[in-house]
Order: structure tokens, then C-alpha cells, then sequence
């Protein structure tokens, strides 16, 4: 059974975060039905990453399987007149012909997530469903030096929606980093393979109490050992969170380069 693999952007702020949901208006819903009126069939779609309602994504991946050989397009036209089929908010990028046994979340090395903040007194309407402002100055050494504690493997129950359904907590990040690429900027960077439900939305808001003066970068270290959400920060909004990039196997790199596929 063939399979197709897909690179999707889309601005998550209209959708109630990417996963199907009866009556709501979900990424994984519109590009279904998009498929569905492209291939004249039921099309299931299967994502890299879950992201909740509100959040971005840059780099998503998909896969769907075709029934047969004999699609009604080829592969890198069907990219092509999907993409006509989605709103604005919703781009498709590429479309390709994977390797063996892909699979779009199961095949995952590692995933990088990216929160924005905008920091001054005025906030940016270009960028403001994109990022979170904060009027005020941030301590950004401080916010620095208590990220640190967070990386490597660790159980982040602390940092972890308290009803999240998954049974083990521990988590590895394999780099977390704080840069600020001007004056009126901060990014937090994270990757790891997989994340708790809201974990980086969690780690976000805490380090912005830190950043605040609410809480010293030693406090980081007390909330993972303490295993209990209520000990941590306030889980920022959504709109500052978006899924930057996806890596997979480097014996599957050319699933790493992608590009458009049509002008």
C-alpha cells in the first residue's frame, strides 16, 4: 500500500490544535477532507505531533496510505492540488514518497518547539498571534541559568497538564536555549523526542516568573524534584508556541530536505 508524506504549515490560532475533533474545526479534520475531495475517498491522515489549540506550526508531518498503485494523481501533483483544497491558514509544502516502513510520529528522532515572546511596552500587531508580549523587562540570565536544570532525563510530572493521559512522566530534553536575537525578542528553543501534554507551555511560564523576579533560577531545580504541577509556574498561552522543526533517521535524510514541489 503506498504511502505519502506531507510537510504542512499552518497558523494555529483558528484551529483547536491539530487532532480531530467532532464539530470542531481541527488540522488533521481539514486536511482530510481536502484529501477526501482530491482522491475522491476517505483519506485518514497521521500526524508527528499533536499540538494543541492555538498552537503554530512551521514543520508538521504527516503520512496517509493510498489504497492502490493507481492514485488519480501523481504523488508530486496530488501535493500540488491538495494545497489548492486548504484555507489560508493551512499551507502544504511537499509532498513525497517515504522510506520503507515511515511512519510520521513513530519515525520521529527528534522534534524542536519554539516559544516567542515580544518584550517593550508596545506589543507587534504584524506578529502578535505568533508571540507572547510581556510589557516589562525579563531577567534573561536568570531565565538561562534555570533552564539549565531542565535538561537531560527527568520525570516532568511538575511540568505536565495534571489530567495528561500519559502513564510515564519522564521525559528527555535533549537541549533547551534561551536567546534573545534583539532588544525586543526572546526565544525558547526545546527539543527532544517526545513532550508531555502543555510541558513546554508549562516550562515557559515558569521561567517567566523567574525572569519576573517571582522565582530564582535554584527554584527550577526544587519544582522537578517536587513532582507536582501546583508547584510550578502558570502554563503560558498558546499563541506563543509553534512546532519549528521535525528530524528523522539519517538513513532517511532525504526526508530532511524539504522543498516546495510545485511553483
Amino acid at each position: 500500500m503506498p504511502r505519502v508524506m506531507l510537510t504542512v504549515a499552518y497558523d494555529g490560532t483558528d484551529f483547536h490544535g491539530f487532532a480531530r475533533q467532532p464539530e470542531l474545526r481541527t488540522v488533521q479534520g481539514v486536511l482530510e477532507v481536502g484529501l477526501s475531495r482530491v482522491l475522491v475517498k476517505p483519506v485518514e491522515v497521521f500526524g508527528a505531533s499533536r499540538t494543541d489549540a492555538g498552537v503554530h506550526a512551521r514543520h508538521q508531518v504527516v503520512h496517509f496510505d493510498l489504497e492502490d498503485d493507481n492514485c488519480v494523481l501523481p504523488i508530486d501533483r496530488l501535493g500540488y492540488a491538495l494545497s489548492r483544497q486548504m484555507p489560508s491558514d493551512l499551507a502544504v509544502l511537499s509532498a513525497i514518497s517515504p522510506w520503507a516502513r515511515f511512519h510520521a510520529r513513530h519515525s520521529v528522532r527528534q522534534k524542536t518547539y519554539r516559544y516567542a515572546i515580544r518584550v517593550g511596552r508596545v506589543r507587534d500587531v504584524f506578529t502578535d498571534r505568533f508571540e507572547l508580549h510581556v510589557p516589562t523587562q525579563l531577567n534573561v540570565v536568570a531565565m538561562q541559568e534555570a533552564a539549565r536544570w531542565l535538561t537531560g532525563r527527568h520525570d516532568f510530572t511538575s511540568f505536565c497538564f495534571a489530567h495528561a493521559q500519559q502513564d510515564s512522566k519522564i521525559r528527555t530534553l535533549d537541549d533547551i536555549r534561551i536567546v534573545r536575537p534583539d532588544e525586543t525578542r526572546l526565544l525558547l528553543e526545546v527539543s527532544g523526542k517526545s513532550f508531555l501534554h502543555n510541558m513546554i507551555r508549562i516550562i515557559m511560564g515558569t521561567l517567566l516568573d523567574v525572569g519576573q523576579g517571582r522565582r530564582t533560577s535554584e527554584d527550577m531545580k526544587r519544582i522537578l524534584a517536587q513532582r507536582d504541577r501546583r508547584a510550578a509556574g502558570p502554563t503560558a498561552p498558546a499563541r506563543g508556541l509553534t512546532l519549528w522543526d521535525i528530524r528523522y533517521d539519517d538513513s532517511s535524510a532525504e526526508a530532511s530536505n524539504f522543498t516546495l514541489r510545485w511553483p
